[in-house]
């Protein structure tokens, strides 16, 4: 019965032979072994083993694996027969808790036959099968999980608790549900989100079974500390009904399901039939109280000259460049958050947007989902804070690098751990000019239904290139400035917009107050408008420019002054001649800007 597939270990089995089939015995002599084992497999390729069994029987069979757990053994049913795979790397003489491993696994088995006998449900269920028979269908491997602890105990096997902490079990659920949520909206098949998730929930309570019966913790349930605890009193009491052929009412442990789904943001609104409501945006599940990475477009800055600032800072006792630093990041945030005119999306911004300042560093971050044109507002919104920010601190003659680029993101008060942030430091690294850089992946990812996706959007030359550097693409650090008319005028016909509509609807009296009360408004900010409008003209906005030319020639002049006075060969001529070039790049860019200087220098890049 017991067979060996070893590949790397050298006399596994003569060392391992006896002493699994002496465990075996003692099982049988116990009539605790099951008839519809065929055969037990000791392996130290697993998921290899299992795969190509499964692959050969036209079968879907996986390991579980999860970052905090993975199964050491597997029960597959084949055909009313089942074969029982063992992780040998870890169920072997040399791992104390082996014995336990073996025995309990198999009785689970046993105990599953003793279910069956006295309960007889299909064992499959699809997207539109009940929601009450999917619960009776788990309810069999709950009561199977309550039947083995019974039969532990009534042997009285020595009894070490592997299963110490349900923590580990729940972050993995969660993960997986949030995962499922993120893939959803990516391909919208509800049918297969329902399965996976459901599905999960079974796992889930399984897993916390097994921590119950091991006597583990269960003070890290988190959103579930109210359900589980209920749940499984409720399993272990409907299970003593199975054994005394009574009736099992499932109305408890259904409304228990529906409360799990509830916290994983899943509404089902019928019962009967798979339809299925999903309460928030991915954005928003297990937010703050789940240590995982999400898909997040992160920008990543650099401060140039840094040292210079704060030797600045230490030595002046009347310097305010602090302040500075720290209002300038605020305030760029503010600004942007306030110039939107979509509620949903100023609401997004304000809820989702991670940022850290450390040292001469900066993070910013924005969740996304692949869901219509999701990933062009989040893109757009990170770009028009870092444009801002980047705006304002060169008024204030502080100069900024960056990268922009998307990927693995999390963060809390103490750490930020992020594929995301390395991919834009290191572009952030190799941008040599003080510009954003924006990664090639993010730029094929906007270019993705670009036209129906970025309407009315302003995403018309937003990134340059220049002829000298055509690999190196990057935001064009005035466009805040230059489409500054179009913004208001948008903002404008926004609330022009609402006005007319409300107006449309002279019947109903709500709207007829919101109309009269946008009126009274516009009366107010018209003037405002029109003021702002008129001190937006080209030669005010150049006159902005102008001052930031300024600031980057008085940096030029500084860096001069040192190569004039240097030695070439020593560090400090060397250090300013590289600040040069980037200082130079910085005012080649600003005079084109402005129209001084040859208009084929600089290209904007083109999506379609």
């Amino acid at each position: 019965m017991i067979v060996y597939k070893i590949y790397k270990f050298k006399n596994f089995e003569e060392i391992h032979q006896d002493f699994f089939n002496k465990l075996l015995e003692a099982l049988k002599q116990q009539n605790y072994l099951s008839p519809n084992i065929d055969e037990i497999i000791f392996t130290d390729d697993l998921a290899g083993e299992i795969e190509r069994f499964s692959a050969n029987q036209n079968e879907q069979n996986k390991l579980t694996r999860t970052r905090e757990y993975f199964a050491i053994g597997k029960t597959i049913n084949h055909e009313g027969k089942k074969k029982i795979f063992f992780d040998a790397l870890y169920v072997n003489v040399f791992f104390e808790n082996s014995p336990q491993i073996f025995i309990e696994h198999l009785l689970e088995v046993y105990a599953e036959d003793i279910v069956s006998i006295n309960y007889k449900v299909p064992d499959k269920f699809n997207s539109y099968t009940p929601l009450a028979e999917v619960v009776e269908i788990f309810f069999t491997q709950w009561a199977t999980k309550v039947v083995t602890n019974d039969l532990v105990k009534l042997l009285a096997i020595p009894h070490k608790n592997i299963r110490s902490d349900v923590k580990i079990f729940v972050d993995a659920f969660k993960r997986n549900i949030r995962k499922s949520h993120y893939n959803n909206q990516a391909d919208i098949a509800i049918g297969r989100f329902w399965i996976e998730s459901i599905t999960e929930v079974d796992y889930f309570i399984r897993k916390c079974l097994d921590v119950k019966f091991d006597n583990g913790s269960f003070t890290n349930l988190q959103e579930f500390s109210e359900i589980i605890p209920q749940l499984l009193s409720e399993i272990e009491i409907q299970t003593q009904n199975l054994l005394k052929k009574e009736n099992i009412i499932f109305t408890n442990m259904k409304q228990h399901v529906l409360e799990i789904l509830n916290k994983c943001s899943i509404e089902l609104l019928d019962e009967n039939r798979m339809n299925v409501h999903i309460i928030e945006t991915p954005k928003k599940i297990f937010k703050n109280n789940l240590v995982d990475t999400e898909p997040r477009i992160v920008a990543f800055i650099d401060i140039l000259g840094f040292s210079a600032i704060i030797e600045e800072y230490d030595s002046n006792i009347y310097s305010n460049i602090l302040n500075e630093l720290h209002d300038t990041l605020e305030m760029a945030i503010k600004t942007s958050i306030e110039n939107k005119t979509d509620l949903k999306d100023k609401t997004d911004l304000k809820e989702n947007l991670e940022y850290r300042m450390f040292s001469d560093c900066i993070c910013l971050s924005l969740p996304y989902i692949e869901f219509e044109n999701d990933f062009h507002i989040q893109f757009l919104s990170l770009a028009n804070i870092v444009n801002v920010y980047q705006l304002f601190m060169m008024q204030k003659g502080f100069f900024v690098r960056g990268g922009i680029s998307m990927g693995s993101f999390y963060a809390d008060k103490n750490m930020i751990f992020s594929g995301g942030l390395v991919n834009a430091y290191k572009l952030e690294q190799s941008a040599i000019y003080p510009v954003i850089a924006i990664d090639q992946t993010v730029l094929e990812r906007l270019k993705k239904n670009y036209l129906e996706n970025t309407k009315d959007l302003f995403y018309e030359n937003i990134i340059l290139y220049s002829d000298s550097k055509p690999e190196i693409k990057f935001l064009d650090p005035f466009d805040v400035l230059d489409k500054s008319i179009m913004y208001l005028d948008h903002i404008q016909s926004t609330f022009d917009d609402l006005i007319k509509t409300n107006e449309k609807d002279k019947d109903d009296p709500i709207s007829g107050m919101t109309s009269s009360f946008l009126k009274l408004t516009n009366t107010l900010t018209r003037p405002i408008y029109e003021f702002a409008k008129s001190q937006m003209k080209p030669q005010n906005i150049n006159l902005v420019k102008e001052k930031i030319l300024e600031e980057v020639n008085n940096q030029l002049n500084k860096y001069n002054e040192i190569l004039s006075q240097k030695n070439p060969d020593c560090q400090e001529y060397k250090e300013a001649e590289k600040i040069i070039i980037k200082h130079e790049h910085l005012k080649t860019l600003t005079e084109w800007s402005i129209g001084k200087t040859d208009s084929s220098l600089f290209k904007y890049y083109k999506f379609t």
